[in-house]
């Protein structure tokens, strides 16, 4: 992971927003721009600033090439609810839910174009691991001994 960007309690439904993550998940940074620029649904332009705040982060950040980046997690779960009530037939009356969404999204950079950490050489002259003791042999060392209290005291 090489940057996050998270927005809490956007003012649309969860599942509305799900069919527009899934067309981006797992694609390149450019892909990703580019379907959600083509997208006529709404939460397009939501994840779309999302997805803007992440890759500048990545950029200022980490110093990564845009170009290199690819969506590694993008999820929308479900925020708080809120709940009003309308007028329905027969004197009743009738919850409208207005839903908000919690939308996470992950850059990482692609395998490709990862540095590799530099191996470090083992010596072989490094002590070899030595045999485990016993766990009686130990519990031995450790008792305490006998001690002899008169002879401490000087008593004959």
């Amino acid at each position: 992971m090489i940057s996050k960007a998270a927005v809490d309690f956007v003012r649309i439904s969860p599942r509305k927003v799900r069919y527009v993550i899934d067309m981006i998940r797992a694609k390149t940074v450019n892909q990703a721009q580019a379907i959600l620029n083509g997208s006529p649904r709404r939460a397009s332009g939501i994840v779309r600033t999302l997805l803007n705040q992440a890759v500048d982060a990545a950029v200022k950040n980490s110093s990564a090439d845009s170009g290199h980046l690819f969506i590694s997690k993008v999820l929308a779960d479900g925020g708080s609810t809120m709940k009003r009530f309308r007028a329905a037939s027969m004197g009743r009356a009738s919850v409208i839910r207005k839903r908000t969404s919690h939308i996470y999204i992950e850059l990482d950079v692609l395998k490709k174009y990862q540095v590799a950490a530099p191996k470090v050489q083992v010596s072989e002259a490094a002590p070899k691991a030595q045999k485990l003791k016993p766990f009686k042999e130990i519990l031995k060392k450790a008792a305490p001994k006998k001690v002899n209290l008169k002879k401490m005291a000087g008593a004959k």
